[in-house]
């Protein structure tokens, strides 16, 4: 059975794994992303890291896939922008072409994503599904008939970045106004919650994400007012993806969704516009892997 050697490049953390084409990880290495001034330097700690991995060498591989927290440009093959390395374009795929000599895929981690749970996920048994991951930021992949949407250079699907609030003029990481991620991720959420406050003439000292959902969680007034105009800038942004894309189903994923499922999800169904048929919406059961087995599909479907 084919093994991939496949990397997710986050702005904290790296995993690189080995995957089997029948979805399983047969093993995995995390360490932290690395953050100094050699542009190679990533190619070369994902490289070393696959090469010694579980003791396998490069010879069984099929191919190497990687998938990166941000814009990528396939065409050049290189990771655009990245987190915490102050550089316009990172090439990743020459370098690890070079050193393995086997193809090597590139993918943005939702890109990914969605074809991680089209393979072995929560989409398997559909032809249009949504990919949604809440964490830091707010990312999103498109699957359509049978293939990833993709886009110019591999960044269609930058959901986060949908308008969905103009009250508040809440400025997003991008530096535009009332973006999805801007509002509801979880560097987003403490931002507009103070924006919120300080409109409303409230006074509060949450200053996190965790706590301003725990707060409201556990019934703080002034936390649980705001968490309605949470969810109703999240059915915003899940109906445009409706409209937008007309998905089968929703699969939702990251750490906010996970721990605050009903402020974060079911309290925003119930503002969902009705214009079209609500899909399903669902959690990834995938624990996270999403991306890795995702760009793993990938890889095996290249080599087919």
């Amino acid at each position: 059975m084919r093994v991939a050697g496949v990397a997710d490049i986050g702005g904290t953390n790296t995993r690189v794994a080995l995957v089997r084409e029948d979805g399983l990880i047969l093993s995995m290495e995390r360490f932290k992303t690395p953050a100094g001034t050699d542009p190679d330097e990533v190619s070369a700690r994902v490289g070393a890291s696959l090469s010694c991995l579980a003791g396998i060498s490069p010879s069984g591989l099929c191919g190497i896939g990687v998938s990166v927290a941000g814009p990528v440009d396939i065409k050049t093959g290189c990771i655009v922008t990245p987190p915490n390395m102050p550089f316009d374009q990172v090439p990743i795929i020459s370098p690890l072409k070079k050193v393995f000599g086997l193809p090597v895929t590139l993918l943005n981690d939702c890109r990914a994503a969605v074809l991680g749970e089209v393979f072995v996920g929560g989409g398997r048994e559909y032809q249009h599904v949504v990919y949604i991951t809440i964490s830091t930021g707010i990312g999103g992949g498109v699957y359509t008939n049978g293939e990833v949407l993709l886009g110019r250079e591999g960044n269609a699907g930058e959901i986060g970045h949908f308008t969905v609030e103009s009250k508040y003029s809440q400025r997003c990481s991008c530096g535009c106004f009332g973006h999805w991620e801007g509002c509801a991720s979880g560097r987003g959420i403490p931002r507009f919650f103070q924006t919120w406050c300080r409109f409303h003439g409230h006074v509060s000292r949450l200053k996190t994400a965790k706590e301003v959902l725990n707060a409201a969680s556990q019934g703080d007034p002034v936390a649980l007012e705001f968490s309605d105009v949470l969810a109703m800038v999240n059915s915003r942004g899940l109906s445009t993806v409706i409209v937008a894309y007309d998905p089968e189903i929703i699969i939702l994923d990251g750490p906010i969704v996970t721990a605050h499922r009903e402020i974060i999800v079911n309290s925003a169904i119930k503002y969902l516009d009705s214009y079209l048929k609500t899909p399903e919406i669902v959690i990834s059961p995938l624990g996270g892997n999403a991306p890795l087995l995702g760009v793993a599909a990938a890889v095996f479907s290249r080599e087919v």
